[in-house]
């Protein structure tokens, strides 16, 4: 047996999940033909975020800097211990951070994408092949082998923070010379 009692309930309790029906069959019957136009100005407001506001080239480079420090902390800096061989180390410092290229800085970039796809140019492979693994390793020891001769100028021993900006700067800048090619490619079709 239920001990519930009697409650009185009030009118504004009764209406609280009374289900406003017009609503609901005007916005299921909505047409965009019918719909008055919106102004960029007028959805921002309602879609910035204070991420938003940050420039998508600097999400770019901290994405790449971050993760590049990250395979140097982890890789580098982890493995020295265990691994005697200087150039074994190099070895697993590069194939890692042409991994974590592909399979985490990438996704994570294109995941970010709009449909503008804004990301896009700030990664040297954009798409979902099974070959940009191989090509993101091997770009991955061409960056590794710029970014430690930089090291060995400086006569400075390998930190992360350095690492992931040496690593960034120098990815940017083949980026820049790849689309720099592409470009006078382009004009001498035209």
């Amino acid at each position: 047996m239920s001990k519930k009692k009697n409650k009185k309930i009030s009118e504004a309790e009764r209406d609280y999940y009374k289900l406003n029906t017009d609503a609901v069959e005007r916005l299921a019957n909505a047409d965009k033909g019918k719909a008055r136009k919106v102004s960029d100005e007028e959805l921002n407001k309602y879609s910035s975020s204070k991420l938003s506001r940050i420039p998508v080239w600097v999400k770019a480079l901290f994405i790449k800097f971050w993760f590049a420090g990250a395979v140097c902390f982890f890789f580098y800096w982890g493995l020295a211990a265990y691994i005697g061989n200087w150039l074994d180390q190099m070895f697993i410092f590069g194939l890692g951070l042409g991994v974590v290229t592909d399979l985490l800085t990438k996704n994570v970039m294109i995941f970010i994408s709009s449909e503008d796809k804004e990301y896009y140019p700030y990664m040297m492979f954009t798409s979902k092949k099974y070959w940009t693994l191989i090509a993101n390793i091997a770009y991955a020891f061409v960056l590794l082998a710029l970014t430690i001769g930089v090291y060995r100028l400086l006569h400075m021993n390998v930190e992360p923070i350095l690492f992931g900006i040496i690593y960034t700067a120098f990815d940017m800048l083949l980026i820049k010379i790849r689309d720099l090619i592409r470009d006078k490619l382009n004009l001498g079709k035209e």
